[in-house]
């Protein structure tokens, strides 16, 4: 694989980690409740490990003669600004399962670079390992919505 190909593939891992729905809300700080702080947490800890993955694809992009471009939000989730994070789960989960399978597609596209193909296992074992995480959240949630009915 040529540096270009290298570099635009590169460009769209970047814009998964700087552009997804939890980088969103990170800063734009949804509503949660005291009792709803792990969902927050969660969200927190995925945006911390988006970043430290983000910078080192840029320095990636830049090594091989490019400039990092995590391209810009979105802009349908400017809808979601009004509405506490306990709502917003279900869709984060959704979105982080749509970064999983993009991540995927990434990862055999670099496959013969070995150091970006490491690289990108890393993201998608860490992609993937967030993904649980949630799903475990909105099956909790899901679980405490159901009791409360009863």
């Amino acid at each position: 694989m040529k540096a270009f190909e290298e570099i635009q593939v590169l460009d769209r891992l970047l814009k998964i980690l700087c552009r997804s729905l939890p980088a969103y809300l990170a800063d734009v700080k949804s509503w949660t409740r005291p009792d709803q702080q792990q969902i927050q947490s969660a969200i927190d800890h995925l945006v911390a490990d988006q970043r430290q993955f983000a910078q080192r694809v840029s320095d990636a992009i830049v090594e091989r003669g490019g400039r990092p471009n995590p391209g810009r939000f979105s802009s349908e989730f400017t809808a979601k600004n009004d509405l506490a994070l306990e709502f917003l789960l279900r869709e984060v989960l959704d979105y982080q399962e749509q970064d999983v399978e993009m991540i995927e597609y990434y990862v055999a596209q670099l496959e013969s670079s070995p150091v970006l193909h490491v690289l990108a296992e890393e993201i998608l074992g860490n992609a993937k390992g967030h993904r649980d995480i949630l799903e475990e959240m909105v099956s909790f949630e899901d679980q405490n919505a159901n009791d409360d009915v009863h």
